[in-house]
């Protein structure tokens, strides 16, 4: 029996993956692993990255086609790839990340130590050299719980994580929500139907994976779209998971205090460039909660 699947969904990241694939090759793990990768992209891109790889490449690798343009398709047909390899633990790693050579033996290591289900670990940008603002705001860049090693946590992000089977089992025949497939999201709600249904999480603060910022993420704009989605999303999956005119009343009152304290930052910011572009991410944020209280999804992997 295998002891873990790894599995990449990609999409027009050739070279992303190419990097990530390296890193793996040199991964610090006595076990059995095997690589799945799914390419969601009709040039196949990443199909051809597998193939070129796969002589020398350490591990089992098996690269297929999503047909299906969206995120949760991709995951999806991971998993079910995954678990019919029959794996202890499955693992998920995005294309434009690579982690640390110890990164796989500390994300089990910590799993098999706390008997949680399911162990998450930070991913930390990587900007190009000589961005400026990017590092001054490299928070809203990096996925971290900042918990100590083995705590107990809700996870939110599926870009660097593992997990048991059952897991996956639980919520299948569709893990990731197509509702969520353009718009992302779809690991927000997978994570918090694992909770709902008792599987217990913890961190791994020494698990790390790097993810590559690129040029066209610096731009405040593009930090502006980010937030938006962030805010919406929050407002859909809360929705799902508590619905209701009471439970919407106090979402929308929460949403209401966000503006007034983002319009106030606004004012105390003015002095600072930084902390003005700050305010104006929480504003947008604020206004990403509107749009979604209106119903609202704003589309990331939309073709």
């Amino acid at each position: 029996m295998v002891d873990v699947v790894l599995c990449i969904c990609t999409c027009r990241r050739p070279d992303g993956l190419r990097r990530l694939l390296e890193a793996v090759d040199s991964l610090d793990y006595d076990d059995s692993l095997t690589v799945v990768v799914v390419d969601n992209d009709a040039g196949r891109e990443g199909m051809r990255v597998c193939g070129e790889i796969s002589e020398t490449f350490r591990w089992p690798l098996t690269a297929v086609h999503e047909l299906r343009a969206g995120i949760s398709y991709a995951r999806n047909h991971a998993v079910r790839m995954a678990l019919d390899m029959r794996p202890r633990l499955i693992a998920m790693l995005d294309d434009d990340e690579w982690p640390d050579r110890q990164w796989l033996r500390e994300i089990v290591g910590v799993l098999d130590t706390t008997g949680a289900d399911v162990v998450g670990g930070p991913v930390l940008p990587s900007f190009p050299p000589g961005a400026q603002l990017g590092p001054q705001l490299a928070d809203y860049y990096e996925v971290d719980m900042h918990v100590p090693d083995g705590a107990p946590c809700v996870l939110f992000a599926a870009g660097n994580f593992l997990a048991r089977v059952d897991c996956f089992r639980a919520l299948m025949p569709e893990p990731f929500d197509p509702e969520f497939a353009e718009s992302g999201g779809e690991d927000l709600v997978f994570f918090s139907r694992l909770e709902q249904r008792g599987f217990r999480m913890s961190w791994s603060t020494k698990a790390v994976a790097h993810e590559t910022v690129p040029a066209d993420r610096l731009s405040v704009s593009w930090l502006v779209r980010r937030q938006r989605r962030r805010g919406s999303l929050n407002v859909n999956v809360q929705r799902m998971f508590m619905p209701g005119a009471a439970y919407e009343a106090v979402r929308l009152a929460k949403t209401m205090g966000l503006l007034v304290v983002a319009l106030a930052y606004c004012v105390v910011a003015l002095p600072s460039r930084v902390s003005r572009i700050r305010a104006m991410l929480l504003l947008n944020k604020a206004i990403g909660k509107v749009m979604g209280h209106l119903g609202h999804k704003l589309i990331q992997y939309g073709r």
